[in-house]
C-alpha cells in the first residue's frame, strides 16, 4: 500500500500543478490553454482516484480524489457531453464509497452543478 500511496501522491501533485496553471490561464483569458491543462489535470487526478476505486477503507482520500476529478471537469471553459459524463462517473464513484458527510455533500453539490449544466445544454 505504501508504493500505491506514493503513486497516488505523485499523480495528485501533478494534477494540482496543472490545475493551478489552468486557473491562471483562464484568468488571463487563454481559454484553450486552460482547457488543455484542466483536461490533463483531470487525467492525473482520475488515475490517482482509480487506484482507490475499490479501496473503501481509504476514506476520506478516496472520495476527495473523485470529488477533485469531477471538479476539474466542471471548471472546463469548453465542456462537452463527454466531459459531463466523465464528471458524472467521478461523482458516482465518490458517493459509492463511505465518504465523510462533508465530502459527500461536496460530491452532491458537484452533482447538482453537473445537472444544472446539462439542463443548460439541453435548453
Amino acid at each position: 500500500m505504501e508504493n500505491m500511496s506514493i503513486a497516488i501522491d505523485e499523480l495528485h501533485q501533478k494534477a494540482m500543478e496543472l490545475a493551478d496553471e489552468a486557473f491562471y490561464d483562464s484568468k488571463k483569458r487563454d481559454l484553450q490553454s486552460a482547457q488543455d491543462k484542466y483536461l490533463a489535470a483531470f487525467e492525473y487526478e482520475k488515475a490517482a482516484a482509480m487506484l482507490l476505486v475499490n479501496e473503501y477503507e481509504e476514506e476520506p482520500s478516496r472520495s476527495v480524489l473523485f470529488r477533485s476529478a469531477a471538479s476539474l471537469l466542471l471548471n472546463l471553459p469548453y465542456p462537452s457531453d463527454k466531459h459531463f459524463r466523465q464528471a458524472e462517473k467521478m461523482v458516482a464513484h465518490g458517493l459509492s464509497g463511505n465518504p465523510p458527510e462533508e465530502i459527500a455533500e461536496e460530491l452532491r453539490d458537484a452533482w447538482r452543478e453537473l445537472m444544472a449544466q446539462l439542463q443548460k445544454e439541453a435548453a
